[in-house]
């Protein structure tokens, strides 16, 4: 079944990412679990271009008024936000699921201010990424 949305990770998102692969294969010397989360990832990404609103709605006080949602990905949660007329999923962040999220929905609030004044984001890249 395809999907009449696309994807974009932002800058954080993709940080995140780089900083959760490189954790699990360098630091932990554990390339297939490095892998394993990539696999993970792309399947809740495919599922959530699918079904873009079916992610649980985030509620925090940083995030005023906003439509964020999360998925969960393992030890993992997802945070992105669906853009509805341009068909986009904006992944805001991947963070570990024990971390205190205070600081985080701050910067992810930040980031949502941005893309309300763009509709193309000057933060969100293309995902993309492969595990050797």
């Amino acid at each position: 079944m395809a999907s009449e949305y696309t994807y974009l990770l932002t800058q954080k998102a993709e940080a995140d990412l780089d900083g959760i692969v490189s954790y699990l294969s360098l630091e932990l010397a554990n390339a297939k679990a490095a892998s394993d989360f990539v696999g993970n990832l792309q399947d809740v990404i495919e599922e959530t271009l699918l079904f873009p609103l079916s992610g649980s709605l985030v509620n925090n006080e940083f995030l005023p008024d906003t439509a964020v949602r999360k998925k969960v990905i393992g030890k993992y949660v997802m945070y992105y936000l669906t853009d509805l007329e341009q068909h986009i999923i904006y992944i805001l962040r991947l963070i570990y699921g024990r971390r205190s999220v205070e600081e985080i929905f701050k910067t992810v609030g930040n980031l949502i201010s941005a893309y309300g004044k763009a509709r193309c984001p000057s933060w969100a890249t293309r995902f993309s990424i492969s595990i050797s």
